[in-house]
């Protein structure tokens, strides 16, 4: 039976992030490669699930086409108001990166209710629902996170706690 890997994760740290800064730049090799690391562990067959943000996401998705693992990314905008919030910000390399991607992987993009506000929500709702398709026991939640919890939805923290209320298996990895 498929296995699903969702992965949620922290963007690339932007230049204003300092004094706090959750995912340094510096640490990209780092998390590709525990990132690569796990899935190469993976029983097959898997397949992956993502969004599109620079920094981990981006990771991830190159990661499995790399070593032949189907991917799909979910966005909760069309790809060009998304990039403008969530990739552009890390530079052009992050965008050519977002770029190839969106030609060599399926996109699905929601269709949003409630504003931008829940998009970022809605579009995890979707990547879990997506994920479980198998259930619960077939699928494994991917994370580089902080590990710090917080009441924002939408973001990391909030996939993992969704996560935890079915037992799902959540796999850390620190951006940091």
């Amino acid at each position: 039976m498929m296995h699903s890997i969702l992965f949620s994760g922290h963007m690339i740290d932007g230049p204003d992030r300092s004094p706090n800064p959750r995912f340094p730049a510096a640490n990209e090799l780092k998390v590709k490669t525990a990132i690569r690391d796990y899935l190469k562990e993976i029983a097959q067959p898997v397949r992956g699930i993502a969004s599109g943000a620079c920094g981990g996401d981006i990771l991830f998705l190159e990661t499995c086409l790399e070593l032949g693992i189907p991917a799909e990314m979910y966005l909760p905008f069309v790809p060009a108001i998304f990039k403008k919030g969530s990739v552009s910000f890390a530079g052009k390399n992050w965008e050519e990166r977002f770029d190839k991607l969106l030609y060599k992987l399926p996109v699905h993009i929601i269709e949003t209710s409630g504003g931008n506000e829940n998009a970022y929500y809605q579009v995890n709702e979707w990547m879990l629902k997506e994920a479980m398709v198998n259930g619960y026991a077939h699928m494994t939640l991917m994370v580089v996170w902080n590990e710090i919890r917080n009441a924002a939805k939408g973001g990391t923290a909030s996939m993992v706690a969704e996560a935890e209320k079915h037992q799902v298996k959540v796999k850390i990895i620190r951006p940091s």
